[in-house]
């Protein structure tokens, strides 16, 4: 499958966020970080489904998905004037009732449609449920993979010292540059995804990337962090302290396990 095919729901994905696009710098800026979000995220499946070699059926499903993943941010910023879950509403479940009330994915059959939205709806929850079926599961893992990828850089750009903070994106989070919170460390040495919850500073933020590296579900999502060198450069800007140093060596130790 090539770009060309998808250039009728990259147009109305585009027009959508278009609508909700505000007259303040600021939110247009915020709109526009995310559309930019989706379109890459929509790359990196690309990517993921040819260096895999999936099958078309999972590949459409898996390119729609990624393209449509985050379709309910622009309804949930337009009304809540925040990207945070937690403060707003579940942005996945927004997708999903968007995409419904919109009729965006007309074009698909049903098949291909349910196993969209199964993956709009569950890109964003910690956990994919262990008996989901391959139809659904496989665009679901290639989409949370592509998400993961883009995130990772995007949000490198938000942290790295002396960079312009945007509370948005960062969710409002502190920068205490000595400060690690011990209940995300655990987590991360015991071998779990961080949990949201627990985040107190920009820290925080960078140890709940780093593990990420446990849910990466396709051997060319883990090429792409290495060969990126997200990870080291998360770590690099978190304090010398040895239960860092553990997290250095746990996560990076898990990244080269295939």
């Amino acid at each position: 499958m090539t770009g060309m095919d998808m250039e009728a729901p990259v147009l109305a994905l585009v027009g959508f966020a278009r609508e909700h696009f505000s007259p303040d710098a600021q939110d247009r800026a915020n709109m526009a970080l995310k559309l930019d979000h989706c379109l890459r995220v929509f790359q990196e499946a690309e990517t993921i489904t040819i260096r895999e070699g999936l099958q078309p059926d999972a590949t459409r499903r898996s390119l729609w998905a990624a393209l449509f993943h985050d379709v309910g941010r622009f309804p949930q910023y337009a009304t809540h004037k925040t990207f945070d879950d937690r403060k707003s509403t579940d942005h996945g479940s927004l997708g999903v009732r968007t995409l419904k009330r919109r009729g965006l994915l007309a074009a698909l059959d049903e098949h291909d449609r349910k196993a969209v939205l199964a993956a709009v709806i569950l890109h964003n929850k910690r956990f994919l449920p262990p008996d989901l079926p391959d139809w659904a599961a496989v665009p679901a893992r290639v989409v949370r993979d592509a998400d993961k990828l883009d995130i990772f850089q995007v949000m490198i750009e938000h942290l790295r010292p002396g960079a312009r903070n945007n509370p948005v994106v960062t969710l409002g989070l502190h920068d205490e540059p000595a400060v690690c919170t011990d209940a995300l460390v655990e987590q991360i040495l015991a071998g779990k995804l961080g949990d949201y919850a627990r985040m107190r500073t920009l820290n925080d933020f960078r140890l709940l990337l780093c593990s990420w590296v446990y849910d990466l579900n396709f051997p060319a999502s883990r090429q792409a962090v290495e060969e990126r060198g997200h990870l080291n450069e998360l770590l690099d800007d978190l304090p010398d302290l040895q239960k860092i140093r553990r997290v250095r060596e746990t996560v990076l130790s898990a990244l080269e396990r295939k």
